[in-house]
């Protein structure tokens, strides 16, 4: 079974460095980067200096902390942790029981912190973060929304707690393919060039994608297939796979496509 990666909420990590504070020294836990939103280039860049970090202090553990704003939804702090975690290991080699992935709540801005942090010490809270307000559990609420693309990886693991965390709710998941439609023009020999460009995913792309985050939150993380629900949401101009969670009793979320490629006419018997 995959190993997942420990999810810290805010309270407990304050806690915990509370409690190791008298053991963090000089040498204790460090802040070796930080970063707001910033290209996926530019962060594989700083993680590959964290990795060359880690891997000079072997005794060390790396933790990955994402503090989201309050518009943002709850799933993207440990999907933006997870996403640097997963690429530490499987392209750096760093092994998984050195890099914790922390959803770090919420803050004045996205924020996301690289450590290194000796045995027995913590990372240090920002002072400007708090826990989210209580979610309404009595009511269904978007988890998270996760664009598809080549640079995006499959991370379902905050939306697996979640679920876990609340037994008697379902997991609606629903997937959008793209259509967009690209106009535009450029000089050619002295002659305006107007061109068309039609992005259109196959029928079957969000059919695909929802069977592999079903398959996904089935195994490893045991989510019950009962308990999921797959929805084909059309099209929009960029893909994406949105999480909901649903209490029982409560009306499913409605899709809400933007993009509607033209029907070719039927042909006649």
């Amino acid at each position: 079974m995959l190993k997942r990666p420990l999810a810290l909420f805010f309270l407990s990590l304050v806690i915990f460095a509370t409690h190791t504070d008298a053991q963090s020294d000089k040498n204790g836990a460090r802040k070796f980067d930080e970063f707001g939103d910033v290209y996926v280039t530019d962060i594989k860049a700083r993680a590959d200096n964290f990795a060359i970090e880690l891997q000079n202090n072997p005794m060390t553990k790396g933790f990955i902390i994402v503090y989201r704003s309050r518009r943002d939804l709850p799933g993207l702090s440990f999907r933006y942790a997870d996403r640097i975690r997963e690429y530490l290991v499987s392209t750096r080699g760093i092994t998984e029981d050195r890099i914790v992935a922390v959803d770090g709540g919420e803050s004045q801005c996205l924020m996301q912190e690289l450590w290194i942090v000796p045995p027995n010490t913590a990372p240090t809270p920002r002072p400007d973060a708090y826990k989210r307000n209580f979610d309404d559990v009595n009511a269904a609420r978007k988890f998270d929304e996760i664009p598809i693309g080549e640079e995006q990886g499959l991370t379902l693991t905050g939306f697996a707690d979640a679920l876990l965390a609340e037994p008697r709710s379902r997991a609606y998941l629903i997937a959008y393919g793209q259509y967009y439609v690209e106009r535009g023009s450029f000089e050619d020999s002295g002659k305006r060039v107007h061109y068309k460009r039609v992005y259109l995913d196959p029928r079957d792309t969000a059919s695909t994608l929802l069977n592999q985050a079903r398959q996904t939150l089935i195994d490893p993380y045991h989510i019950s297939a009962s308990r999921i629900r797959l929805v084909d949401g059309g099209y929009r101009q960029q893909p994406a796979l949105e999480l909901w969670i649903v209490p029982l009793g409560e009306h499913a979320p409605i899709p809400t496509p933007n993009s509607f490629p033209h029907q070719r006419p039927r042909k006649k018997q």
